[in-house]
Parts: structure tokens; C-alpha cells; sequence
């Protein structure tokens, strides 16, 4: 009897000393915690009783915490650079129009030339519209409303059509398109407006920001064909890593004359194709790779 006393004394002990030590800990966390908060730094908790558990825990949550916290910072500032560009590359030609319609209604021009001002303001508006569409097409594709409507294609057949729509594009730039195909038709089940787009951004883009010739080699075998649109491109060191992000910013994806979401257009569609699409740079030559399953 007096054994079991002496033991039921000595847990009653044992517990609280441990209480007193985790009402320490808590405490000790708290007042941590608080420092943390007020000075809004990267300190994590540390512990003076040795209870290692509740502070892993803890400084687990402050890391995400903190890798949330830059995340939703960066896309902050994404997002005013995205609407800060949006606003000037839309303010651009429409300036541009109102500029013309200006001297056409106060001018005393002859009418041939204010014909040919009104070819230019069109010209203008034009370019408008497919900036407004462009903005309009991936605000769809963040939000989820676009999906793919499959259907059995000619992907050789798209794809010389695109080369064809650009092809006076590139000979008034001095410039050619090579395309390089051992096939004259491979049929694969895919989505024919999607891969236009695709193959229409990709295009353009080497048209306008590249130099020299277009080369377009498509590469298959039994169950994917890959297709590379290369052309020379000699300028700052691109990185290929974030090329195809819509809110990147280099000489190849972003001038005046181009909202910087081709690319990334490009890249959303032909990954919800189930495909895959990267780049390389090695100085002078820079090449995006498409590639797409056949089966």
C-alpha cells in the first residue's frame, strides 16, 4: 500500500513537471510566434524544453505559409505588369487609328488619299480586334471554359495550310519557309481549330521576332510526330524555362506589335491536346518543338 503511494506520488510529480513544462513551451511559442508576425520575417520557432513535435509541425505550416505568400506576391505582380501591358499594347493602334481619323475629317487631303488613310485606319482596328480576341481566347482557357472537340484530322494537311496563310507574310519580310515533311497526310484525333491556333502562333511568332529563313521539319513514328519551327534569332539569352509563360517578357514573345500570349496560347492548347511543346536557344538558332501522339 504505501509502495503504490509512493508511486501514485511520484507520477503525480512526473505530470506536473511535464505540465508545467508544456504550459513553458506553449507560452514560449506564442511569445515566438508573436515576435514572427510583428517583424514579418523568415525566422522559424525553435524549442527551449526540447519538445521537438508541436514546433516541426508549426514551422512546416510557416513554410507554406510563406511559399503561399511569395506565390500570390509574384502573381500579383504579374498580373499589374499583365494589365499594365495589355493597356498600352490596346492603346497602340487604337491611337494610332484616331490619329488618321483625325487628319481624314480635318485635312484638306485629296480623296485618294484619304482612301488610303482609311485603309490604314482599318488596318489598325483590325489589329485592335484580334488584340481584344486574343485577351478574350485566354481569359477562356485560365477559366476552364474551353475544352478540346476531337475528331479525326489531316495534321500534315493543317499544318501546310498554316505555312500557306503565312507565306506572304515572310516573303515581305525577306524571308522563306522551308517545310520539310516525308508525309503527305497523317490522320490523328485531335481538335482542328486548336491546333490552327497552335500552329498560326507559332508561325508568327518565328515570322516576326525571328530572322533568316523558317524552317518547319515534322518528324514521326508509330505512335508520335514531333514538328520544330526553327529559325535564327540572335539577341539576349532567352530563357526557355518560362518562354511559354504569358506573363514573361523578352524580345521574342513581347514587342509593340504583339501581346506576349501567343506562346502561351500555344503551350495551354497543346498541352489540353495531351501533347507537349518546348524550346531551345543555342544563341543563333532558336527552335520550338511540338509533339503530339498519332495513336
Amino acid at each position: 500500500m504505501i509502495l503504490f503511494a509512493v508511486i501514485s506520488g511520484c507520477a503525480a510529480v512526473f505530470m506536473l513537471v511535464l505540465l508545467i513544462i508544456k504550459k513553458f513551451e506553449i507560452r514560449s511559442i506564442k511569445n515566438q510566434l508573436d515576435r514572427i508576425s510583428a517583424s514579418d520575417s523568415n525566422e522559424l520557432l525553435h524549442s527551449d524544453c526540447g519538445g521537438a513535435n508541436l514546433i516541426n509541425i508549426i514551422n512546416s505550416l510557416l513554410k507554406e505559409m510563406r511559399k503561399s505568400k511569395a506565390i500570390y506576391l509574384q502573381k500579383r505582380n504579374d498580373i499589374e505588369q499583365m494589365m499594365a501591358n495589355i493597356s498600352h499594347d490596346l492603346r497602340t493602334p487604337l491611337t494610332s487609328a484616331m490619329g488618321y481619323m483625325d487628319i481624314i475629317i480635318n485635312s484638306d487631303l485629296p480623296q485618294d488619299e484619304k482612301d488610303r488613310e482609311i485603309v490604314i485606319v482599318q488596318q489598325r482596328l483590325l489589329r485592335l480586334e484580334e488584340l481584344i480576341n486574343s485577351f478574350f481566347e485566354f481569359s477562356k482557357i485560365i477559366s476552364g471554359d474551353k475544352s478540346p472537340e476531337r475528331e479525326k484530322i489531316d495534321i500534315i494537311g493543317i499544318l501546310q495550310e498554316c505555312i500557306a496563310h503565312y507565306y506572304d507574310d515572310c516573303c515581305a519580310r525577306n524571308q522563306e519557309i522551308h517545310f520539310k515533311c516525308r508525309r503527305e497526310k497523317l490522320n490523328i484525333c485531335s481538335d482542328e481549330k486548336m491546333l490552327v491556333r497552335i500552329f498560326d502562333n507559332l508561325i508568327s511568332n518565328a515570322c516576326r521576332h525571328g530572322s533568316g529563313d523558317l524552317i518547319v521539319s515534322v518528324n514521326e513514328n508509330a505512335e508520335n510526330i514531333r514538328i520544330i519551327f526553327e529559325n535564327e534569332f540572335i539577341g539576349s539569352r532567352i530563357n526557355t524555362d518560362r518562354i511559354f509563360d504569358e506573363f514573361y517578357k523578352t524580345d521574342i514573345s513581347r514587342t509593340g506589335e504583339n501581346t506576349g500570349l501567343g506562346l502561351a496560347i500555344a503551350k495551354q492548347f497543346t498541352e489540353m491536346l495531351g501533347g507537349k511543346i518546348s524550346a531551345s536557344h543555342d544563341g543563333k538558332v532558336f527552335a520550338i518543338t511540338v509533339e503530339f501522339s498519332v495513336k
